[in-house]
């Protein structure tokens, strides 16, 4: 039995849990579809949509009673605490006014290097914050895709046998495959299947929506390559690279 982690922005991966606390979770709500999982042998995280058979959940309805979980977030602002007033003490007694010492003015060199401090503590947040939440936007739109993209990865084993079979590539319509609008879900408009024209090779196109200004209206193409007896699958588009799965955009098409 293999045991399984999931990731949960905020808390990071948790884990391990055998397949029938995964359902348990997945009925109270705390496990979503694009919940990124991962088992020992899988080459990298996926959603949970793309492993609802393996996890036998396509059976598990959720509990609607319970609310889903609150999303991650970041803190606004970092408080700074006021330092120390300081005030001057005056002397005791009627010294001349031509002898009196003059009242020291401005801020002590403690109160000075403190302030420093402050200042480039709240420089320094500024920073990594500048470089982290660009980096956890990235990571949310690579979530959403591999979660939009799980109807485009269900089909490539039938679009591989109807191959065999038929000794041509399949197109919308086909026996078994739908109209490109049929498979519309909230991120995907549609999903047209046929031959590549540059390769004729056995391919599918997915244009993508509702997910991020960076991706939406872009479409993702799955071409078709021949490793031996066996068809593996490249990934293109006009997104860029770094939103593509890492398992696909590496294969070589040549």
């Amino acid at each position: 039995m293999h045991e399984w982690f999931y990731h949960e922005p905020g808390q990071g991966r948790l884990g391990p849990f055998a397949a029938e606390e995964m359902r348990r979770r997945y009925r109270e709500r705390r496990l979503q579809r694009d919940t990124l999982v991962w088992r020992d042998g899988l080459r990298e995280w996926q959603p949970l949509e793309r492993v609802f058979d393996e996890l036998d959940l396509f059976g598990v309805e959720q509990d609607a009673r319970l609310p889903p979980p609150l999303p991650a977030t970041m803190p606004a602002s970092l408080g700074l605490g006021a330092a120390p007033a300081m005030g001057a003490s005056r002397g005791v007694g009627a010294a001349p006014a031509a002898t009196r010492p003059a009242a020291r003015s401005g801020l002590s060199g403690c109160a000075i290097a403190a302030i420093v401090l402050a200042i480039g503590g709240v420089v320094m947040t500024g920073i990594l914050a500048a470089i982290a939440l660009p980096a956890y936007q990235e990571y949310t739109v690579r979530a959403k895709m591999l979660g939009a993209l799980a109807p485009a990865f269900a089909l490539q084993p039938a679009i591989a046998e109807h191959a065999l079979r038929e000794g041509r590539c399949p197109v919308n319509g086909d026996d078994g495959f739908g109209t490109p609008d049929s498979y519309a879900t909230p991120h995907v408009t549609g999903i047209r299947i046929g031959t590549l024209a540059e390769t004729d090779r056995c391919a599918l196109a997915v244009q993508l929506r509702g997910i991020d200004p960076k991706v939406d209206g872009q479409t993702v193409v799955f071409e078709a390559v021949a490793d031996g007896d066996q068809w593996r699958w490249a990934c293109s588009g006009s997104l860029p690279a770094r939103f593509l799965p890492t398992d696909c955009r590496d294969v070589p098409t040549e």
